[in-house]
């Protein structure tokens, strides 16, 4: 996942994706406000309800959500790109939320042209929205919506006072390690055993959450595996394909480390795929093991690779699909003045568990 949470290039957000993640205990649009206050009285959508509606995802609301909302809501939220499957699942979320909720939902694809945030705001903001969404937040467009009279809630990004929840950072990046440290111990009592370990965490230019994960990840392997900062080497693949430019900046690595044996982190899932797919291609499978971050479906279809199980121990999942779900809710919130709870995230999925969370993979 990306979130950036997750975004190429980018900065993930997985998250939450998130995430964040999911960037996912993070929020300061409430302080952990019970989701099912005024359930009793049927005034307000449960817990149970939601989670029915939302199937295999089994979302856990932000906020409880009343019946009859005050007035009809319209929302707007800016992709950071929609090509990215983090980035689409959350659509997919926040699409099904919008229905269920009965609120109306416009969305654009910035296709990671963050330069032309601004403009594809006001392009949105001429139905009207209570509330515009994003990832990434400038100062252009948060000063227009804040002229304009829109209120704004970000997910997987902080900027300035805006409301926002997603994927913790610190605990993500911890969770993934300790996710590789039993496969990570086995190789190194037998045939790692005698040689350099090296972890390599991939990032994103210019995303502080992607860096906050990945370094959170080296400090977990120093503290759990005994491996020294020396051996740590965070890598910033540039291009808009995470997949083909973390493969093509992780097959220089493994060239330059021939001897070595790598442990492969990230902030999100499609660089930790293309790595995997260099290691493949290079001959290098025994030498990598590897968690993603995210969850993505990219991640959901690697973990189902037979070719990929040696190396892919697991994907810290930041359910990009109840991030997106959260956002309306979160945004409910938001324009009707209220808090919302934080996002919180501890699923790992494995090659063993990944059809029982995601049954409809590759049905839908």
């Amino acid at each position: 996942m990306r979130s950036r949470s997750t975004r190429p290039a980018l900065c993930a957000l997985a998250l939450a994706a998130l995430l964040v993640a999911s960037g996912c205990s993070s929020s300061s649009g409430g302080t952990g406000t019970s989701t099912n206050a005024g359930a009793a009285s049927g005034v307000t959508y449960t817990a149970a309800e939601v989670a029915a509606a939302t199937g295999a995802y089994h979302v856990t609301p932000l906020f409880a959500v009343p019946k009859k909302l005050p007035r009809k809501y319209r929302f707007a939220f800016l992709s950071p790109g929609l090509s990215y499957p983090y980035f689409a699942t959350w659509s997919d979320g926040m699409k099904a939320a919008a229905k269920f909720y009965g609120v109306d939902l416009d969305q654009a694809d910035l296709n990671f042209k963050y330069d032309t945030e601004l403009d594809q705001y006001k392009q949105l903001a001429v139905k009207g929205p209570q509330v515009v969404g994003s990832q990434p937040m400038n100062d252009a467009t948060y000063q227009q919506a804040r002229r304009d009279g829109v209120k704004t809630v970000l997910i997987d990004g902080t900027f300035k006072d805006v409301p926002h929840f997603g994927v913790d950072n610190q605990q993500v990046g911890k969770l993934a390690v300790d996710t590789l440290v039993p496969a990570a111990k086995a190789r190194m009592a037998a045939a790692w055993k005698g040689r350099k370990v090296d972890v390599v965490g991939l990032t994103s230019p210019n995303c502080s959450d992607c860096d906050a994960r990945v370094k959170a990840s080296f400090a977990e392997a120093e503290a759990q595996l005994g491996i020294p900062a020396a051996h740590t080497t965070m890598l910033t693949p540039q291009g808009q394909d995470p997949t083909t430019s973390a493969g093509s900046t992780f097959n220089d690595f493994l060239t330059g480390h021939p001897d070595d044996a790598v442990l492969v982190v990230s902030y999100g899932d499609e660089p930790v795929i293309g790595s995997i797919n260099a290691a493949k291609a290079a001959g290098r499978g025994g030498d990598v093991l590897a968690v993603s971050n995210g969850g993505d479906s990219a991640a959901r279809l690697a973990l189902r690779d037979p070719s990929d199980k040696s190396m892919l121990v697991a994907a810290v999942d930041f359910q990009p699909y109840a991030e997106g779900w959260n956002w309306v809710e979160a945004a409910i919130a938001t324009a009707m003045g209220k808090p919302f709870a934080t996002f919180s995230t501890q699923r790992v999925l494995t090659s063993a568990n990944v059809d029982r969370y995601y049954p409809k993979d590759g049905t839908e």
